[in-house]
């Protein structure tokens, strides 16, 4: 097993093909581990000549989590109190990885909260950034549309087993994705793969509350000069699809391709698109190089 060290915490990274090719780093979406981006999604990069490299971030995976962290998402909506780390702390994991690897630049694939992070790397540090790929994306804070119950959801949040992710995993996909995409096997075994590789009490509510106090990067974005793609569910419940047409408009040139069958999820079908259109977009953006 591979990690990397960003000040004290211990970061889990994953290579997915040997080679000197170009880098992709792999950023999954709220309190989930790497294991989101399988090898369905990665084999027509691989095939394409890329290194993808899968990330576990802070409190998933094997990566270092904070689960003794007080926690009020309330309080920190309000801007009364500051989450255990914030958006600026996860993309410094991720320059931890690129430097253990020896990554001078790489093309950056985000999953939601992935994406932030992603764009901040794209802000902070654009010698680093290559290109973009934004999966169910937003460029700022979701203080303003996720509702209290589903805060108070969050931080009552009690998984004491495997069965018991099974069963949250369940209902999440019942709650967030399409009915075409409700295979309660499928969903059962990937969560267990996930809760294997590792889940950590309390990780999404963090990962919640680092975007909660996330900066809006809409206006630095606008410095942005790597290809980007954006992809986005038009039945998204969760990152409204104007979050994604914003995030769009503000990066110069950027992509957006609005998905009639998908909602905030990832299921076989959808990995399987994924991988291969941003394969094609990665070709585009390392001619350009």
């Amino acid at each position: 097993m591979a990690f990397a060290t960003n000040g004290s915490a211990s970061i889990h990274y994953e290579r997915m093909a040997g080679g000197d090719g170009p880098a992709v780093i792999l950023l999954a979406g709220a309190g989930r581990p790497s294991t989101d981006f399988d090898h369905l999604f990665c084999a027509p990069l691989v095939a394409a000549g890329f290194v993808p490299i899968r990330i576990d971030s802070r409190d998933t995976g094997r990566s270092v989590t904070f689960v003794d962290a007080a926690l009020d998402l309330h309080a920190i909506r309000a801007g009364d109190a500051k989450p255990p780390y914030g958006i600026a702390d996860m993309a410094g994991d991720v320059i931890a990885v690129m430097a253990a690897e020896g990554v001078d630049r790489a093309h950056f694939v985000g999953r939601s909260i992935g994406g932030l992070v992603a764009q901040q790397l794209a802000v902070q540090h654009p010698d680093r950034v290559a290109s973009l790929a934004l999966i169910m994306a937003m460029s700022r804070s979701m203080a303003d549309v996720i509702p209290d119950a589903a805060l108070d959801r969050l931080m009552a949040e009690h998984i004491p087993d495997e069965d018991g992710y099974v069963t949250r995993q369940l209902g999440v996909a019942e709650a967030n994705g399409m009915a075409e995409d409700r295979d309660a096997v499928r969903v059962a075994d990937e969560a267990r793969i996930a809760w294997r590789h590792g889940i950590h009490r309390g990780g999404t509510a963090r990962h919640f509350a680092a975007s909660l106090a996330a900066p809006d990067l809409r206006a630095a974005l606008g410095a942005v000069r790597v290809p980007t793609l954006v992809i986005h569910g038009r039945h998204d419940k969760v990152i409204p699809l104007a979050r994604a047409i914003e995030t769009a408009e503000a990066i110069p040139d950027a992509v957006i391709e609005i998905d009639e069958t998908m909602g905030h999820d990832g299921p076989p079908r959808l990995r399987r698109a994924w991988g291969e259109r941003i394969s094609a977009h990665l070709n585009a953006a390392t001619a350009r190089i």
